[in-house]
């Protein structure tokens, strides 16, 4: 008898049809940050002063769960799986007691789902856990094609990273033409391809927010010349949270793209309150130079499974993938994606539970008269805390919430506050009335 899981024996139009866009050889951490031991983090986990040892945890949780007990079963079910099914073996290790929740911290800054991924997805991973000895091209190709279909273009215009950094971080690279290229972007926006651009010392052009703290897409086009190599949008931003009219920016993506592509990045777009309306893949099937850029980290509750996908005109496609896909995409990323997104439910079941999140953060900065970015539209809300960042976060780490580690060039007293579990938010609202009364 063996032992359980012991197994029997450009021009003034920037394309990328020319040899200036062949990407340079990647180093690029995890989550596309610069080369050092921070960078090794994603960007929304940092925190500017460290994080105390915890004591022993006594409570349970969903996220503990999700974060201990899935990892576990995943590891069970590929060690039983492994074998021959014609070989004896002993009976299988029963699956263990879910792990004790740390609630010492709440954590507030990482845009995580506290919700956690669909049950489909958790069981596609165990199920599939044998497998991931094996790379997933075959798997890749499937849900290439299974977005392609929902989107309506074709496999080939379909690219895999594990998670969206890398994508930001390869188009990044890309556009900056070894220092010789520009990029037109907004301040207070999503680091991954503008931190890249000045990691390549390429030219990073920012345009101040509106008043009323959205992209200012007039300002942006106005900075749009024959030097520009890229252009890029996050909708809904990061970290303001709200969104730019989906007119605008489907007259802004024509017109900049005419000259360079123009990015787009929906990270976040699930979220918000009328995805139809705001989705804009239609401008690639139409044929304009645009990618647009998704992960699963976000509504799906995926963070830490790393899978995201990008879309664009198929040799732009082409040439990212090179990068991204590296020596192969997340195999237990891809099964758990192809699960979600056969789950017809969970979508609609997980969008309002996100806006109830962050209405309720909107609200409790509102009620303290804290100046606010209207109309968030994502996990989070990004307000003014009336204090150096430093001392409003160390403030906040005293009451046991743990927000966002950094702030954004202009906005040095202003935070940005994620949904979290029900007891997150809670102790969040009360470490806000009280640091901030």
């Amino acid at each position: 008898m063996r032992l359980a899981g012991e197994c029997a024996p450009m021009t003034a139009t920037h394309t990328w049809g020319s040899p200036a866009f062949r990407p340079l050889p990647v180093r690029l951490a995890q989550d596309g940050a610069l080369l050092e031991d921070a960078s090794m983090r994603h960007p929304d986990t940092l925190s500017e002063t460290p994080t105390p040892k915890v004591a022993e945890p006594t409570a349970t949780s969903r996220r503990a769960l999700l974060r201990g007990l899935g990892m576990a079963s995943v590891g069970a079910a590929a060690l039983a799986a492994g074998c021959a099914r014609t070989e004896a073996v002993a009976a299988p290790t029963p699956a263990p007691a879910a792990p004790a929740a740390d609630k010492s911290m709440a954590i507030m800054g990482a845009n995580e789902s506290p919700f956690g991924p669909s049950k489909k997805a958790v069981a596609a991973m165990i199920e599939k856990a044998s497998m991931t000895a094996r790379y997933a091209d075959g798997e890749g190709e499937e849900l290439k094609a299974q977005i392609a279909k929902i989107e309506g273009v074709a496999p080939d215009q379909v690219f895999l990273a594990n998670g969206s950094a890398p994508i930001l971080s390869a188009f990044g690279e890309m556009i900056s033409m070894k220092g010789k290229g520009q990029l037109v972007t907004s301040e207070a926006t999503y680091e991954g391809v503008p931190r890249t651009v000045k990691q390549y010392e390429a030219e990073l052009i920012m345009t101040p927010l509106t008043a009323d703290f959205r992209i200012d897409l007039d300002a942006m086009l106005k900075k749009v010349s024959s030097k520009t190599t890229a252009t890029y949008v996050c909708n809904p931003n990061n970290p303001t949270g709200n969104m730019v009219d989906p007119v605008k920016l489907k007259a802004f993506a024509i017109e900049a793209s005419k000259t360079a592509p123009c990015f787009i990045d929906e990270a976040y777009l699930h979220l918000c309150d009328d995805y139809d309306a705001n989705v804009m893949t239609g401008l690639i099937r139409e044929g304009h130079n645009v990618v647009i850029c998704r992960t699963f980290s976000k509504i799906y509750g995926m963070a830490g499974q790393r899978l995201g996908y990008g879309i664009a005109q198929p040799e732009l496609a082409r040439t990212i993938a090179m990068t991204t896909r590296g020596g192969g995409i997340n195999h237990a990323g891809i099964v758990a994606a192809m699960a979600s997104i056969s789950d017809a439910d969970f979508v609609p079941t997980m969008r309002p539970r996100f806006k109830a999140g962050r209405e309720r953060l909107f609200k409790i900065a509102k009620d303290l008269g804290r100046p606010i970015a209207a109309d968030p539209q994502a996990s989070f809300v990004f307000f003014d805390v009336g204090m150096p960042h430093k001392d409003f976060a160390d403030k906040m780490k005293a009451e046991g919430v743990r927000v966002v580690g950094r702030t954004w060039p202009g906005f040095d007293t202003w935070t940005r506050i994620c949904v979290g579990e029900d007891w997150e938010m809670d102790r969040c609202e009360a470490a806000l009335k009280k640091v901030l009364a």
